[in-house]
C-alpha cells in the first residue's frame, strides 16, 4: 500500500512502506528532499544502499543534512530516494532491478517527483546495483562509493552474492563498460579497503571517470560519511 503524504509538506524525510511485486515484499521508501524546498517535482537521485543495511542507512550516515547544506551552498535542488533492494543482485522470487525499472517510477510519481531519475548514487553492493543501473538509458550521472566489483568468476563466487556465474557475467560492472561509460561516472573508494580497491581503480581507468577518489580510509560507515557529500555534489552538477 502507498503511503503519500498532504500535497503541502515540506518534510525533509518521508517513509513509506510499500509492496513490491519484483521483490515479492514489502520494502522501505525513504524519501529525502533538501529542507525548505516546497513540494514540488524535482529532479530525483536513486540512492542504493550497501550490504542489508536498507533504505534507511542513508539516515544514518546523515544524508538529510548534507543534501540540504548542498543546496543551501548554491546547488539546484534534487531529492535522494532510497529503496531496499537486498543484495542488488536477487535471487529466484526476488529482482530488484526490475523494482527499480518498473515499480519506483510509480512511486516517485505519487509522491510528487519527477519519475525519471537523473542519477544514481550507490555504496557497497549498493555501488555495483547503481553502476548496473546505470546502463539503462535516460541517466545523467552515476557515483558509486566502495563498490563491490569483481573481475573474475572466481572472485565473484567467493563473494556469495551470485547465483551463478550467467548472474554474475549479466550483472557485473566491470563486464558492461561501454554500457556504463555513456554516462559521467563518479568512485570513491578507501585506500585501505583492500578487497575493492583494485576492481575499483580499474573501473575508473576504464570508464575514464571524471571523478575518482581513493583517499585513506575502509570499507565501512566512517568513509562513507567522509565521501557522501562528494557524491551528492558530483551527481547534483549533473542537473
Amino acid at each position: 500500500m502507498l503511503t503519500k503524504p498532504p500535497a503541502t509538506t515540506t518534510e525533509p524525510v518521508t517513509t513509506a512502506r510499500n509492496l513490491s511485486a519484483g521483490r515479492y515484499r514489502e520494502v522501505d521508501v525513504v524519501i529525502i528532499r533538501p529542507a525548505g524546498i516546497p513540494a514540488e517535482p524535482i529532479p530525483v537521485c536513486v540512492a542504493l544502499h550497501g550490504g542489508l543495511g536498507g533504505a534507511k542507512s542513508f539516515l544514518d550516515l546523515g544524508l538529510p543534512n548534507m543534501l540540504s547544506a548542498l543546496v543551501q551552498e548554491g546547488a539546484a535542488p534534487f531529492a535522494v530516494v532510497a529503496v531496499d533492494g537486498g543484495n542488488w543482485v536477487g535471487h529466484k522470487d526476488d529482482d530488484p532491478q526490475r523494482m527499480l525499472n518498473d515499480e519506483l517510477p510509480t512511486w516517485l510519481d505519487y509522491h510528487d517527483l519527477a519519475n525519471t531519475p537523473f542519477a544514481m548514487l550507490g555504496i557497497g553492493e549498493g555501488g555495483a546495483g547503481a553502476l548496473n543501473l546505470a546502463r539503462v538509458p535516460g541517466s545523467a550521472a552515476v557515483a558509486a562509493i566502495s563498490p563491490t566489483l569483481f573481475d573474475t568468476w572466481p572472485d565473484a563466487q567467493r563473494s556469495g552474492l551470485f547465483i551463478d556465474q550467467e548472474q554474475w557475467e549479466r550483472t557485473e560492472p566491470l563486464r558492461h563498460i561501454t554500457e556504463i561509460s555513456n554516462m559521467a561516472v563518479g568512485l570513491w573508494c578507501g585506500t585501505g579497503d583492500k578487497t575493492y580497491l583494485g576492481t575499483a581503480r580499474t573501473l575508473a581507468e576504464r570508464t575514464k571517470a571524471p571523478v575518482a577518489s581513493f583517499t585513506p580510509g575502509g570499507h565501512d560507515a566512517a568513509y562513507w560519511r567522509e565521501v557522501l557529500p562528494d557524491a551528492l555534489k558530483f551527481v547534483g552538477g549533473y542537473l
